[in-house]
């Protein structure tokens, strides 16, 4: 489903607890070579148990005469370890399944994405690196299993959607 399609039947209140499963997350699936606007990202949502967000600090331990151990803080990277069951036809499932993003190498893996609260419309605007783990194998009567992860390049930018006109 289209992330413009998913926001137009969103009613999220921005006020309250959130779960895992108010996030979104969406994906750009087209080629290198004919990238799409956000409103046409993917949105990675159905057969999808989680998104499995995680920041990873990067550190760096130092020992110094006159303040003692500090642990200082060198970066930060986002990684997405997106699991759940396949199901053909969804353009996110389809997409990791084709062979050029299972086997393809460096720049060939890279596609943008957007991570934000519906209910803010707020997050992060980025580019990932796609690295497919399982591409729906499973035992003989349980559903295939996914594991993909998408591992953000450097730092996203601070992200607001916006409906396109």
């Amino acid at each position: 489903m289209e992330l413009k399609t998913y926001m137009a039947a969103v009613t999220a209140s921005a006020t309250g607890e959130r779960t895992g499963r108010q996030m979104v997350l969406a994906v750009d699936c087209g080629t290198q070579e004919t990238s799409t606007g956000v409103g046409s990202f993917a949105v990675v949502a159905n057969h999808v148990e989680n998104h499995g967000a995680s920041l990873n600090a990067k550190t760096n331990d130092k020992s110094y005469i006159g303040e003692g151990d500090m642990t200082l803080r060198t970066g930060v990277q986002r990684v997405f370890s997106v699991t759940g069951q396949l199901l053909r036809g969804d353009t996110f499932h389809d997409f990791i399944n084709s062979h050029a993003i299972k086997y393809g190498v460096g720049s060939e893996v890279q596609r943008g994405y957007v991570y934000f609260d519906p209910g803010t419309k707020k997050g992060e605007k980025g580019r990932v690196t796609i690295s497919v783990n399982k591409d729906g194998s499973g035992a003989a009567g349980d559903p295939g299993d996914i594991d993909v992860t998408l591992s953000v390049i450097g730092t996203p930018e601070e992200y607001e959607y916006v409906a396109e006109a």
